[in-house]
Order: structure tokens, then C-alpha cells, then sequence
């Protein structure tokens, strides 16, 4: 029997979209399904987002500000990708040349172009391992387009799989490894000439974020009993965006209770200032929620989803 494509819902839940005003500290649902789930938007603009559902990339036309509808699957519009077979929810949009960058299931990084989609061009090759089984997860892209912030995650010929954070040339799919230290590491990106993401590192079991500038040591921005993961700093730099689970939950599984939570920019710069967390919003996710950039260009409103059981 073929497997299903893409994660599936549970009976009786719904996959939701939503998106957040930063400064009216409000949120707005704009999509809902009950038979397929979607996934980690990104904002390609005002009017846009793109999610993966299904194995597949799809388009979300937004309604607009005061038009209270909400969407279904009958709203999404396929991106099409000749020579991708499935995809995961590591996509990241690259700016500097309108294309979005996708994580396959076979490992691999495929360039594709937005928002027509078209034929899309691997980036890397895993089989340059061999014997190591190595595979990408994409969660950023420095602006400029010259360099992936990827997890590499490589199962070595004795049996043990790590997870560490590259510097992908997307010319040569090589990667450059800024971490080697045995932790278990997630969620990377590029911030303000910074590599943000989430590790074990100071707290075996349980994943704080960190930060690393100018090529110093691991600074820990979050401390708590939490588990954190997926850290997004807006882009102009004023918020720092997290997921957050509740202590004792390993990795960042689905169906959880957690999170969104936000701290101030500044911090990933080398501020020292002491200041709590606020809590934006708590709902039911966690895989899938925000794994990958969800800011809108001006830094105003970002997207999220939730997967309630009613």
C-alpha cells in the first residue's frame, strides 16, 4: 500500500492558518481544512503566503484586512516543481532572486522560482557522503542569497545520527559547519550577521536558543525550564520570535500545547539587558507551526498554524 504524502490530520482536527499583528498584539484566522494539513508559512508578500501540505508547496491568497472570510483548501494554489517528488516543511524564501529554496524528503535542496513555480534545480548532492548518509533541512537564507542556514544531519557507518548547523554554498551545495559538538542542534538561520538557533548544548534534553557572532562562542538567549526552538528575528531586526513546549518534551513534536513567544531583537546583537518573555499567543501545534521565516517583509505581522481536535 503507497504511503500517504506529507503528515496527515488526526480524525476530528483541522489545520489553521493565522496571522499575527505585532503591534495591535491581534490575530486573524485566514484558513482552515479539515482534510489537508498545511504547514510553516512563509510571507512572500502582503497579499501571500506559501505552505507545504500534502508533499506539495502551495500559494494562500490572503483576504484582505476587514474581510473576515475564511479560506479552505479550495483557496490554495499549487506551485508546481518538475523534478522534486515530495517535500518537507524546511522551505525558505530567497529575496534576492524571487525563488523559494525547498527541503526534499530524499535530503536534497531544490531551488524553485515564484510564484509560477517551474522546473526546479537540486542544489545539493548527498551522495558526496558516502559512507555517511547525510541529509539537508533548510531554515534560512542570508540576504544576499550567498549562503544556506541549514541543519545537516549525517548517520555516520557506526550508527549514530547528529544534527548539526552548516553554511551551505548554494553555488556547490558544500557545507560549511559552524557546529560539531556532539548536541543535538535545530532550527538555524542568519540574523543580522549572526547564525541563530535552538540547541542542547547548555541543557542536555531540554533546547534553548542560542546565538553565535563573529565567529565567538554559543551565547544563550533563553534560559528556562522550557524547550524553545525555532528562533525568528524580524527583519528589521526589533523582535526575536520562538516556539515554545513545555519543560520535558523532547525534539519538536506535533500535537502539543505550546507557545509563541517574543523577545526583543536586541538581544541577538549582544544586548545585556534582563527581560522576561511575552507570551503571544498558546495553541495546539509545535511541528509545523513556525519552523520555517514566518514575517511579513515590513516586519509587522507574521503567520502561524494550529491544528486543533475539536
Amino acid at each position: 500500500m503507497t504511503e500517504p504524502r506529507g503528515r496527515q490530520l488526526l480524525p476530528g482536527q483541522t489545520s489553521r492558518v493565522h496571522v499575527y499583528d505585532v503591534g495591535a498584539r491581534t490575530g486573524r484566522l485566514v484558513f482552515e481544512s479539515s482534510t489537508l494539513l498545511v504547514e510553516a508559512p512563509n510571507v512572500l508578500d502582503d497579499d501571500t503566503l506559501v505552505l507545504n501540505g500534502g508533499g506539495d508547496l502551495w500559494l494562500l491568497p490572503l483576504p484582505a484586512p476587514g474581510d473576515d472570510r475564511v479560506l479552505d483548501e479550495t483557496a490554495l494554489v499549487p506551485v508546481p516543481m518538475p523534478g522534486v517528488e515530495e517535500i518537507n516543511n524546511d522551505h525558505v524564501l530567497d529575496r534576492s532572486d524571487g525563488s523559494v529554496v525547498v527541503s526534499a524528503r530524499n535530503g536534497e535542496l531544490y531551488r524553485v522560482p515564484l510564484p509560477a513555480g517551474g522546473e526546479a534545480r537540486q542544489l545539493t548532492d548527498t551522495t558526496t557522503a558516502l559512507p555517511t548518509t547525510r541529509k539537508f533541512y533548510l531554515h534560512g537564507i542570508a540576504a544576499d542569497g550567498r549562503a544556506l542556514a541549514a541543519i545537516v544531519g549525517e548517520l555516520t557507518p557506526d550508527g549514530v545520527w547528529t544534527t548539526d548547523v552548516a553554511s551551505v554554498d548554494p553555488g556547490t551545495g558544500e557545507p560549511t559547519f559552524l557546529t560539531r559538538d556532539g548536541f543535538p542542534d535545530d532550527g538555524c538561520t542568519f540574523a543580522d550577521g549572526a547564525v541563530l538557533w535552538n540547541t542542547e548544548r547548555f541543557t542536555p534534553g531540554t533546547a534553548q536558543l542560542a546565538v553565535v557572532r563573529d565567529g565567538g562562542e554559543p551565547v544563550r538567549l533563553t534560559d528556562d525550564d522550557r524547550v524553545n526552538w525555532f528562533p525568528h528575528l524580524s527583519p528589521d531586526g526589533a523582535h526575536l520570535l520562538y516556539l515554545s513546549y513545555e519543560p520535558g518534551v523532547q525534539g519538536h513534536p506535533a500535537d502539543h500545547r505550546v507557545e509563541l513567544r517574543l523577545l526583543p531583537g536586541a538581544l541577538v546583537r549582544g544586548a545585556r539587558i534582563a527581560v522576561l518573555p511575552e507570551t503571544l499567543v498558546a495553541l495546539d501545534g509545535g511541528q509545523g507551526t513556525v519552523n520555517v521565516p514566518p514575517w511579513s517583509p515590513d516586519s509587522r505581522w507574521f503567520a502561524y498554524c494550529d491544528y486543533p481536535v475539536r
